[in-house]
């Protein structure tokens, strides 16, 4: 949020304007590329909701370490779709599946 000049008070404006009244409400927020953010509270039951495991070629530790996976479990998926790391635009994991888009697919 600090690289995107996207402070505290830009992120309590735009969750009073979604009626959140308490970061303690959101189960998990994304920061959009064109500023807005999309809010996804807690519900009752446990939610699917996509997790980012690659980003434009960078793994994202911190969803292994949430996910309770290694780094050889994607090294796993990754030679088994035979695709390097480093060609991955966004890879995600979602209701026990791992999504991977190529950085070529974008675009076609």
């Amino acid at each position: 949020m600090i690289k995107q000049r996207y402070n505290l008070d830009d992120l309590l404006l735009q969750l009073r304007e979604q009626q959140i009244k308490s970061l303690e409400e959101i189960e998990y927020a994304i920061l959009e590329n064109n500023g807005k953010l999309s809010i996804f509270p807690y519900q009752d039951k446990k939610s699917d909701l996509p997790l980012p495991i690659i980003l434009d070629g960078q793994v994202q530790s911190d969803t292994l370490k949430l996910l309770k996976k290694e780094r050889e479990w994607l090294n796993l998926i990754l030679n088994k779709e035979k695709v390097k790391i480093e060609d991955i635009f966004y890879a995600f994991y979602k209701g026990s599946k791992t999504f991977i888009i190529k950085k070529n697919d974008i675009g076609k």
